[in-house]
């Protein structure tokens, strides 16, 4: 069930529709999505209004702009019009759905202004109160880590108490786990997903990174337990079975991501879930994966080997990864569409669906070198937090590379503070990397074939775990 359907007469309107949805998505209301045209798919239009549970219809045109009165003429519920600007700057289309007959009503708002359509949408379902402002923390943006890490306690009680059926190596909450098979393998699992990220494709209709980024997000944590991936399955959730092209996408996104760790996909599970999976449009999905890695117990990284003096190496990233939407999305939608082109040149759909970076490579690169890796952070959900993980040290960030733009606008924008920002994202660091301080020469060396590598700081005596950053007066703990 939907509150709201956006209909719109042409393809060429998406900009527009992205605005409404946006809102919707920040204010947690439920639409659906329509493309029909009142001039050449009358019947459609017919269809899909006779057929949609919806209150409330914004019906977006240009020109002319028939669709909405059209719609207002086939239902008593609400139609909220959007003009679009064209040939006559949008005054044209303005003009007819402000001139309906009587008992034909049509509630117009101003030219290309989908936010506002949204917001009376809203309204009229009495659920304009839900967000006033844009969150300014994660926690305001729906995702209350202090309430999520309660109920990991709850559960690690319970994985605890598994472990006495086999040899387990790491305690509960680190990146992976491994049990031994014999004195000679252990394999490590990790499960992982994308997050609301997928929430970006679907209003994009753009599927062709997410499933990188299942992959990345699963690998990458195999490798800071030391382990070598060797398989990957993934779960796929539906709200409808997807078209042949999203799945194409999705499985070529997947396999690009595998080939490049050299691991097959083994299979996997597709579920059809309406009642589940509510997501943006029809094409709602949720998608997630696991991932299956081997190492000998001398191979096993766990930050036992950490000590005062090493080096922290960071590995860039090339933008948000998989983590942090949730407050990024609304952020960002508040202010551009997806197909907005931001300052740097490239679209805002373009910008948060770059694919998480695999860094299998960068681990083999390092092994093949003989550099002696102590600790390896992947910052993901939590960011510079999770260096914590590693052991109760001081990590000073001292000497961070210039951050990729998107966060320094997502910062400024939602007028986020800096402790948020580096607790929230990865802030252009994907990877950090432990090693004696006689090996970062070589380590950089190594990594700067594959990438952007920094020595960013160094590990300090603490009597307690905390990571510091003093360029931007930041302490974790």
């Amino acid at each position: 069930m939907v509150d709201v359907l956006i209909i719109a007469g042409s393809r060429s309107d998406e900009r527009i529709v992205q605005k409404a949805a946006g809102v919707l998505e920040e204010l947690g209301i439920a639409f659906d999505v329509e493309y029909a045209s009142a001039h050449r798919e009358p019947d459609r239009v017919k269809a899909t209004v006779q057929g949609t549970d919806a209150k409330v219809i914004i019906a977006i045109a240009g020109l002319a702009a028939a669709l909405p009165g059209f719609v207002a003429s086939l239902t008593d519920r609400p139609v909220i019009g959007v003009p679009v600007s064209a040939a006559l700057g949008g005054l044209d289309a303005l003009l007819s759905m402000a001139q309906m007959p009587k008992g034909v009503p049509v509630a117009t708002v101003g030219i290309d202004n989908g936010q506002n359509a949204a917001h009376l949408a809203a309204r009229i379902l009495g659920l304009a109160d839900r967000i006033s402002e844009a969150p300014r923390t994660y926690a305001e943006a729906g995702v209350d880590e202090i309430a999520v890490s309660e109920g990991l306690t709850v559960l690690g009680e319970f994985v605890r108490q598994s472990f006495e059926y086999s040899e387990v190596h790491c305690d509960f909450g680190h990146y992976a786990n491994l049990v031994k098979i014999n004195d000679d393998m252990l394999v490590a699992v990790s499960t992982d997903g994308v997050g609301s990220k997928v929430l970006v494709a679907q209003m994009a209709e753009r599927f062709d990174t997410i499933g990188q980024d299942c992959v990345a997000m699963n690998v990458n944590d195999l490798i800071c337990v030391g382990a070598e991936p060797v398989a990957f399955v993934d779960y796929l959730a539906c709200r409808t079975p997807l078209p042949a092209w999203a799945l194409k996408q999705i499985g070529e996104s997947i396999l690009k991501a595998c080939r490049e760790c050299g691991i097959p996909i083994l299979g996997g599970e597709t579920a059809i879930l309406p009642e589940i999976i509510s997501g943006h449009g029809p094409l709602a999905l949720d998608l997630a994966g696991t991932a299956v890695g081997v190492a000998s117990p001398g191979d096993v990284i766990d930050g036992s080997a950490i000590r005062p003096g090493d080096a922290i190496i960071g590995v860039r990233s090339n933008g948000l990864h998989s983590n942090g939407f949730t407050l990024a999305r609304k952020v960002l939608l508040r202010e551009y569409s997806l197909n907005d082109t931001l300052p740097w040149g490239c679209t805002l759909a373009e910008e948060l669906l770059r694919p998480t970076t695999v860094y299998v490579p960068h681990f083999r690169a390092l092994r093949k070198a003989q550099v002696d890796i102590r600790g390896i952070a992947h910052i993901t959900g939590s960011a510079f937090r999770k260096i914590l993980r590693l052991g109760g040290h001081h990590y000073g960030i001292s000497e961070l590379p210039e951050m990729p733009p998107v966060f320094r606008l997502i910062q400024e924008e939602g007028g986020i503070d800096w402790r948020e920002m580096f607790t929230t994202f990865n802030m252009g660091i994907g990877l950090v990397v432990i090693v004696p301080e006689d090996d970062v020469e070589r380590s950089l060396e190594t990594l700067s074939q594959l990438d952007d590598a920094y020595h960013i700081g160094s590990v300090e005596e603490s009597d307690r775990g905390r990571v510091s950053i003093p360029e931007y007066e930041v302490e974790i703990s």
